[in-house]
């Protein structure tokens, strides 16, 4: 039960079929779908019935041009339109549920023909309302002219419609990919969080077992303060981001463990601008500069390691992070990485993509990791 409880949920993993994979994905398209589907009907009512009130304005006044008589053209704006808008809205839903692709010539031309039926049917029923209701108005000089006209709004109205809804259709498609990339950001993000804290457990355990026979007590308050700093590991597993204090305070921990184990063989150094305390940084951001600079810094100084570790404000938004050691750059082997520094370089560039600098170099006895912050940090 007790490691149940302390996996996080996120690093749980079961083993799929492609076939539920497929039925999964299939689930989340239709849950999307759903999601976007009421926002989506009602922009097009509103554009459907603003649309038609100005074609109904529109066409009153032409009437009245047309037939000098207000009434005749009240009932004619007022019944055909209302039959416009009545057609336009059952082919809204039939192009919805049966078209997918809008842009192809059958469409364009189901399109048209579609308004040219549809104009000449208006044509019919307004020429039987005119005699039907008004006799004695003017006629129709030729019934070309309004079935152009029935026609002519019909096919504007189908043009329109599918500009937008191919306009829509590309953004859906781009928010899609834009999900889709933040997703596989984020684990990315989640396998380079993974990959820390067995690596940082993994040094901390060889540490404790070098002490255990010749200092028990040191290798006992060792594992306290381990058990301390991978509580906060854990309690951070679900946060991507947190204040640059609480990641100081863990940094703290670790080189506390190292000075109990190298005792006066190391000495460290911790300055942080009070102005940058509050700042939201990348989780466990510090901890592959101060592991490496440890473990490289004994590496080549029998003596003693000096390790400072500087966290200033250079700009309004920028902040830069130091990490020094005595010693030198250790010569790469090709065969090996280097955990701490690889993880470091993706995780600067999921968080600050072209907004960040990250150097190593050496001089003067002295190792000096920079990084350097300019701006606040993606929320991936």
């Amino acid at each position: 039960m007790l490691l149940d409880e302390a996996v996080p949920a996120t690093t749980r993993r079961t083993v799929s079929t492609p076939e539920e994979d497929v039925r999964v994905h299939a689930v989340s398209k239709s849950h999307h779908e759903e999601r976007l589907q009421p926002e989506t009907e009602h922009l097009f009512w509103k554009l459907q019935i603003g649309g038609w009130l100005f074609i109904a304005v529109y066409g009153f006044f032409a009437r009245v041009v047309t037939f000098s008589d207000f009434q005749l053209a009240f009932t004619l704006t007022l019944s055909m339109d209302l039959v416009g808008f009545l057609l336009t809205s059952a082919a809204h839903h039939y192009v919805l549920r049966n078209v997918q692709r809008l842009i192809t010539i059958p469409v364009f031309l189901g399109a048209a023909a579609f308004s040219l039926a549809c104009g000449t049917l208006q044509m019919y029923l307004a020429w039987y309302l005119r005699d039907l209701i008004f006799p004695e108005a003017l006629p129709f000089n030729t019934p070309l002219t309004p079935v152009v006209y029935y026609t002519s709004v019909l096919l504007g109205w189908m043009l329109a419609y599918f500009c937008l809804r191919s306009d829509y259709e590309a953004r859906i498609a781009r928010l899609r990919r834009s999900e889709a990339l933040a997703e596989a950001m984020r684990s990315e993000l989640e396998q380079l969080r993974l990959q820390l804290a067995p690596h940082f457990l993994f040094n901390a355990l060889n540490s404790v077992a070098s002490e255990i026979h010749e200092r028990p007590d040191t290798a006992l308050e060792m594992v306290r303060e381990i058990a301390g700093y991978l509580r906060y590991c854990l309690n951070q597993q679900r946060r991507d981001l947190c204040p640059l204090s609480e990641e100081v305070e863990a940094m703290n921990a670790y080189l506390r463990i190292q000075e109990i184990r190298f005792e006066d063989k190391l000495q460290c150094t911790v300055s942080v601008d009070e102005t940058v305390r509050d700042m939201i940084v990348p989780h466990m951001i510090l901890q592959g500069l101060v592991e490496n600079a440890v473990k490289h810094g004994l590496k080549h100084q029998s003596n003693r390691i000096d390790i400072h570790v500087s966290v200033s404000r250079l700009g309004k938004d920028e902040v830069e992070v130091s990490v020094t050691n005595s010693g030198k750059i250790s010569e790469t082997d090709p065969t090996r990485k280097s955990i701490g520094h690889a993880n470091l370089r993706k995780r600067l560039q999921l968080y600050y993509p072209e907004m960040h600098e990250f150097s190593l170099r050496e001089g003067q006895g002295m190792v000096v990791a920079r990084i350097l912050l300019k701006g606040p940090a993606c929320s991936v």
